[in-house]
């Protein structure tokens, strides 16, 4: 089915823009994450990547560069191998290879990927650590589940990447901060969790209310504000809320996410419960006070909380090596007396390893942990904001090849518990669900304007 390449709206007040130049050629073959064009508009210049992959064919009758049009102009498809383009014309001209890899000889990246192991503690690993890439019997014949875990990394990648798409189209109301590139860590720990369990998310919060429980039309409605999201279309991407599977909010502010866990946490210690909290953030907000303020107290107190930081290399554009003198957050965990581990956030068993341990010890009462995920993301920090001039493409392309969930599903062939076929029949799957959810979204009501004061308090 052909892809529609639009004008993509680079801001909410935007409303018209232009390309400056295109970067593929009609006929050429793209593959995801392409630069197809530049576009200017009166909010940014910015290279739009392509969100799916096979042959570019540009209509007669797109608009030339430097002529603005509204945003959600048809500028173009992307065709299947073979598929006739759905307009008058001549065959491409050409078919150009899909482009390769930055080679060795490239610029080195400004980030490279830690090269540590599987999981590591803050103080020197001991003798007998699998090292990067081994499968060390992770995985194992016996181990349950495993399908589970790569059909939430798939629903979280194909739920963000149509999220994009109807960012491009003006759709998405309000930014949209996609989790693409660090899949793996919501499904490793939420895989743990039951419903009753909380989380407390970030601004980039969509992964772990798929891996919580919360369903991709659910999402995609609240992102499309309409009453049938999980908020009622009230919160938006960086303000999900559904108590039913355990999510008490995914907030834009940085660092409260540390603050309202250890609270629950407390609560769940007071009423005598054996469940946990847990807090996603970022690399960022470790340098926040309520990064201090929230471990602080969940120490002293032993509570059973998981503060888990999504260490992607990037603060918006500030890296965070130019802003910690210690690159490992989990370094700080000594200073609490807590136990502190650093574990590829790439490696989905590896996170599910280390935060089965951690929710061990917090139900038995052996109070928190600090997991930090070394990762990456590999769209811009949000959609429709420049993903140049603060790294490379050459770091970008270096991550991009240590995938998730391409290294996951050939750890899964390697040791016999899928097939190739039964893979495809499950991505399949879940494209379709991801496909019938975003359709219903669209066209589910708004909510009722008389509504406007409910949830409203005032003392």
């Amino acid at each position: 089915m052909a892809f529609e390449v639009v004008l993509p709206r680079q801001g909410w007040t935007m409303e018209v823009g232009s390309i400056v130049e295109w970067r593929k050629r009609d006929g050429d073959r793209v593959a995801v994450g392409d630069v197809l064009f530049t576009l200017e508009s009166d909010k940014a210049v910015a290279e739009i990547e392509a969100l799916d992959a096979g042959i570019l064919r540009v209509p007669p009758e797109s608009p030339a560069p430097g002529v603005e049009v509204p945003i959600g102009t048809l500028l173009a498809y992307i065709l299947a191998p073979g598929e006739p383009p759905p307009f008058a014309g001549a065959p491409p001209p050409h078919a150009a290879p899909t482009p390769k890899p930055a080679s060795a000889t490239a610029p080195a990246p400004t980030t490279t990927p830690a090269p540590s192991p599987r999981a590591s503690a803050a103080a020197p690993v001991g003798p007998g650590a699998q090292p990067q890439g081994s499968l060390g019997g992770r995985v194992g014949s016996a181990r349950p589940g495993v399908q589970d875990l790569l059909r939430t990394m798939l629903t979280i990648r194909h739920t963000e990447e149509m999220l994009a798409r109807l960012h491009q189209q003006g759709l998405v109301h309000g930014a949209c901060h996609t989790y693409v590139g660090e899949e793996a860590i919501a499904t490793g720990v939420c895989a743990h969790l039951t419903d009753h369990d909380t989380v407390f998310s970030t601004h980039r919060g969509h992964g772990h209310a798929l891996a919580k429980g919360v369903t991709p039309r659910a999402l995609i409605a609240e992102l499309l504000g309409r009453a049938t999201g999980c908020a009622g279309g009230r919160g938006g991407s960086m303000h999900l809320f559904q108590p039913e599977v355990g999510l008490l909010g995914t907030s834009g502010i940085v660092g409260p996410s540390m603050l309202l866990a250890t609270g629950s946490a407390y609560a769940f210690k007071l009423r005598g419960t054996d469940l946990i909290s847990v807090a996603f953030f970022g690399d960022g907000a470790s340098n926040n006070g309520a990064f201090h303020e929230g471990i602080n107290m969940a120490a002293v107190w032993r509570l059973p909380v998981l503060f888990v930081c999504e260490n992607n290399q990037y603060a918006t554009e500030i890296a965070y090596k130019s802003v910690a003198r210690v690159q490992d957050v989990s370094a700080r965990a000594g200073g609490y007396g807590l136990p502190g581990v650093t574990v590829d956030g790439n490696d989905v068993m590896a996170v599910h390893e280390v935060a089965g341990e951690a929710v061990r010890r917090a139900r038995a009462g052996e109070g928190p942990t600090l997991i930090e995920c070394k990762t990456y993301r590999t769209r811009a920090h949000s959609e429709g904001m420049r993903d140049v001039g603060y790294r490379t493409a050459e770091e970008v392309q270096s991550w991009r090849e240590r995938d998730p969930i391409k290294a996951f599903r050939a750890e899964l062939l390697a040791m016999g518990e899928t097939s190739e076929a039964e893979l495809a029949a499950l991505e399949q799957e879940v494209v379709a669900l991801v496909a019938d959810a975003a359709e219903h979204a669209k066209g589910d009501p708004w909510p009722d304007p008389a509504t406007v004061l409910d949830h409203v308090y005032a003392r």
